[in-house]
């Protein structure tokens, strides 16, 4: 949790929290890890006590401690999501990012409770690439069985058309491989994204992504793009999975091609290829899962 300083000219905040209680310094100092930590050794009562204090901290980097507390505390306290819920319009307001981004996060964790998704969906206009990126990685964890015309789906499928390759790829993953939603709007979102360029100096893959989301759809259209792909050098293990979800024996030889004597067997790449193979082999008949 990085330290902030004022770019306005401004005087540094007062005192706050921070520097009264020597646990919460060390929890800002520290990473997410250890305020899950300090939530699970504290226990959620007092945990949700503290986190209540410190999101209404006049020091960003106290409210950014306290919303992944509560965070924490509310996927198992319904009096802790409740707080949540009730200061999720302040966070998402907050005029530092850091906190943002932990009440993305904090939202995002909460397993099939819809109530986040308004919140969420209004993250996804963040000016923060980050913060978008958390959203949208959220939503499919809070959507509980959504139709196609879900407004939040809806959002997701705008969002394969997105400048940023991250987000491109988040939003691939998301209602490729997260979400069992199929609708033409879907398809045609993905396939737009087939032939754009894997990068691994972005970290993102929308065409790989987009490519297993077709692909677990059984979409006709898929199998030119894995089947060229898997030509290339070093295709990725996302386009293995592809194939193997696709279970097309037509991509059979470019997959034994693949096969080479100083293949490792318990490399997880060799093991997706093998996979690949097998499920290609059987067809997509095969009640086996990939």
């Amino acid at each position: 949790m990085p330290d902030r300083e004022p770019t306005d000219g401004s005087p540094p905040p007062g005192p706050s929290a921070e520097h009264q209680d020597p646990a919460l310094a060390e929890l800002v100092a520290g990473t997410a890890d250890d305020v899950w930590r300090f939530t699970e050794a504290t226990g959620r009562e007092q945990a949700l006590t503290y986190a209540q204090k410190w999101i209404r901290d006049a020091d960003p980097d106290v409210r950014e401690v306290g919303f992944m507390a509560l965070g924490w505390v509310a996927l198992n306290h319904p009096p802790a999501l409740k707080e949540l819920l009730d200061h999720a319009d302040a966070g998402c307001s907050d005029v530092d990012v850091r906190v943002r981004v932990a009440v993305a996060q904090a939202l995002g964790n909460q397993g099939g409770e819809q109530r986040c998704v308004p919140f969420l969906l209004r993250l996804l206009n963040d000016a923060d690439v980050e913060v978008r990126q958390i959203a949208v990685g959220g939503l499919p964890i809070v959507l509980d069985d959504p139709t196609a015309d879900d407004p939040a789906v809806t959002a997701l499928v705008g969002l394969l058309a997105d400048q940023e390759p991250t987000l491109r790829d988040w939003a691939a993953f998301a209602l490729g491989s997260q979400l069992d939603v199929d609708s033409p709007q879907i398809r045609a979102g993905l396939r737009s994204l087939l032939s754009e360029l894997d990068t691994d100096t972005a970290e993102a893959y929308p065409a790989a992504e987009a490519a297993v989301g077709l692909a677990r759809r059984a979409d006709p259209e898929v199998f030119t793009a894995i089947a060229d792909r898997l030509t290339r050098p070093d295709p990725t293990t996302l386009w293995l999975r592809a194939a193997a979800e696709l279970a097309d024996p037509r991509l059979l030889p470019a997959l034994l091609q693949l096969r080479a004597p100083d293949n490792e067997p318990d490399d997880p790449w060799v093991e997706q290829l093998e996979h690949a193979i097998a499920r290609c082999t059987a067809g997509p008949m095969d009640d086996g899962t990939s």
